[in-house]
């Protein structure tokens, strides 16, 4: 039986209120509302389709420049690029001429909502397919599961949380340029909820397919 505690928690400004069930937030790189509509009314999501019909569905507006780092950043704080920090997946450093990519932490200005959710009793998953978001998305949590798709066989328990995540999930890791990088995501977090593992998740895929 999945076990998880009703709790709330403030984080940037906002207050959050979480039921006494495990949560999964997906985040679907390159996505756009045309390929879900045309999937459902192909039939092709009929998990989708009862979700939207049973649950809540609507149409937010993304940050802009709409790249990977600026939205999963905007989506885990709360708050846009103005406020957060992370404003491309890169940028010029004018003291040296170089281009930096974004993806540590030292460049967010404010925290997750994750550390405060650990804080008050969730228990957190950070899984990703590319490799370069999982350091920012698991900035000062104690006690994270957070581990690529991408370099998942190097996860420990000491570093990551957690080990043998290809056994833990029932499949090898795939090419992070591959559409199987994202299914091997939804499938491991699947996992930690049925495991009891995780009562927090958050899951970002690659947009190698739709792009």
């Amino acid at each position: 039986m999945n076990s998880a505690s009703a709790c709330s928690f403030e984080a940037n400004g906002r207050s959050y209120k979480l039921g006494a069930a495990p949560i999964a937030v997906l985040c679907v790189d390159g996505c756009s509302q045309d390929y879900l509509d045309a999937a459902i009314g192909a039939g092709a999501m009929p998990n989708v389709e009862r979700l939207l019909a049973q649950g809540f569905g609507s149409l937010c507006e993304g940050c802009l420049p709409s790249y990977t780092n600026v939205n999963n950043s905007a989506i885990v704080t709360g708050t846009p690029p103005a406020v957060n920090g992370i404003s491309g997946n890169f940028f010029l450093d004018p003291d040296t001429g170089e281009e930096v990519m974004m993806n540590s932490p030292e460049f967010l200005r404010v925290s997750t909502l994750f550390p405060a959710a650990e804080a008050a009793g969730r228990r957190i998953a950070v899984l990703t397919s590319k490799d370069k978001l999982r350091t920012i998305l698991r900035h000062e949590l104690e006690r994270p599961i957070a581990f690529s798709a991408e370099r998942c066989r190097d996860a420990t328990l000491e570093t990551h949380g957690i080990e043998d995540v290809e056994a833990l999930v029932g499949m090898e890791a795939p090419s992070v340029y591959s559409a199987e990088a994202s299914v091997f995501v939804i499938a491991a977090g699947a996992a930690l909820v049925e495991r009891d593992m995780a009562d927090l998740l958050y899951l970002s895929t690659t947009d190698y397919v739709q792009h």
